[in-house]
């Protein structure tokens, strides 16, 4: 009976475990860094903030175009019946003197907008890197639980080893042998969870780098410089809230345009014919003209959208106040987190080596039949939940602090 369990036992979980053996040697090893530089550079929505930039750029350019003369070429021929044809080929030239500043407002507007775009990619930029951290731990830690759980099930198979040899003495019962391998069945179980777990992160963290093979994350080891006051000093300095404070100054700047929109306006053009028949007499080879305008009365649109511009401006500073308000919030529950992760960890390592102990005496005290099997079985899987507990404790440890160094508006020191 005992050579058909023992075969049984075999046949059926040997080739199975052997088929799910897992290791990181034929993986591509990566860091943290060469993670986040790939992400930058594969990042299609990084890009589509770039181009939106260089849109900006270009609307500034055309501003920018307003302070310049314009020179253009013309050339007609007129025909009506019954009389003579009337041709002209000339250059007209225009340039506005003045436009009640607004031009030149416009042109600052135009310049804290697209310095605030600036601003809003540096922040997504930090925000890439919280996700690149996301995914390279969750790799990390998906590889490590596999480990761990394949350590599992060879402790719970030398158990099954040593439980048979005591039951071929009449030392242990039948019945504990097959609480143990009931026990392997369930870490088996565990442990293709766990490596599903894993495929799912390869694939997440493949993603976000555009590689095409098996990565093995190494690992991150980071640790917290200064204190709270000094991150809740940094996050009003983040990019995101230099790019509000840049959106509030456009929207300054567009409320100026309506406090000037009923000012006069003067501009200069004029023309100089090089083909101009049939010519009159006496000869004019050129005209110009000075227009000067005087904005009266717009049936209320000035006022209206005076009223709407300021409106714009009163809501991008609350805009702003929310999110100074929101930084500094951001900054202290990440600190907390991180605190409370890395006292975790501390008293998880202290669990660690207790219930190591504790197994240890548990198998001493099995072999003098002053515990039961399921006790041992009961303190190996302690230490198993522990490992496990810590794992996550320290990887948590790490994302927490990464974290806490963006909402600071930095990224974290490798």
């Amino acid at each position: 009976m005992k050579k058909t369990m023992i075969f049984a036992l075999l046949t059926v979980f040997a080739p199975a475990l052997q088929a799910q053996e897992f290791s990181t040697a034929t993986m591509r090893p990566i860091s943290m860094g060469e993670a986040y530089r790939l992400a930058v550079a594969k990042s299609e929505a990084l890009a589509q903030q770039a181009e939106g930039i260089k849109q900006l750029e270009a609307a500034e350019q055309l501003i920018a175009a307003a302070f310049r003369p314009s020179v253009d070429f013309n050339a007609s021929q007129y025909k009506q019946q019954n009389s003579a044809s009337l041709t002209k080929g000339y250059f007209t030239g225009s340039y506005a003197l003045f436009s009640g500043m607004r031009d030149y407002i416009s042109a600052k507007a135009a310049a804290a907008k697209t310095g605030s775009a600036k601003m809003d990619l540096e922040r997504a930029r930090q925000q890439l890197y919280l996700n690149v951290t996301q995914a390279f731990l969750d790799l990390f830690s998906a590889q490590q639980e596999v480990l761990i759980r394949h350590d599992q099930m060879d402790v719970t198979a030398k158990r099954i080893t040593e439980l048979e040899a005591r039951a071929d003495i009449g030392r242990s019962r039948k019945s504990e042998v097959v609480a143990a391998q009931t026990q392997l069945a369930q870490d088996k179980a565990s442990y293709l969870n766990s490596a599903a777990s894993e495929r799912l992160a390869q694939q997440a963290l493949i993603f976000i780098t555009g590689l095409d093979t098996d990565l093995a994350p190494e690992e991150l080891l980071l640790a917290r410089e200064g204190g709270l006051e000094d991150y809740l000093k940094l996050a009003l300095l983040r990019p995101d809230l230099a790019a509000r404070r840049k959106a509030l100054e456009s929207y300054d700047y567009l409320a100026q345009i309506q406090d000037h929109n009923l000012w006069p306006t003067v501009a200069l053009a004029a023309d100089y014919y090089i083909v101009r028949s049939p010519m009159p007499s006496p000869t004019d080879r050129w005209d110009g003209t000075i227009a000067l305008n005087v904005p009266l009365y717009t049936g209320g649109t000035a006022a209206a959208q005076k009223d709407s511009a300021y409106s714009a401006k009163r809501s991008a500073a609350l805009a702003l106040q929310l999110s100074e308000r929101q930084a500094l919030t951001e900054v202290r529950s990440a600190y907390e987190e991180h605190k409370y992760s890395i006292l975790q960890a501390d008293s998880l390592k202290e669990a660690l080596a207790l219930a190591s102990d504790n197994a240890k005496y548990q198998q001493d005290d099995y072999k003098m039949g002053l515990v039961t099997n399921l006790d041992v079985l009961t303190a190996l899987n302690s230490v198993l939940q522990t490992r496990l507990a810590l794992l996550q404790a320290k990887v948590q440890g790490n994302f927490t602090l990464v974290k806490l160094e963006t909402a600071a508006g930095l990224e974290a020191k490798q």
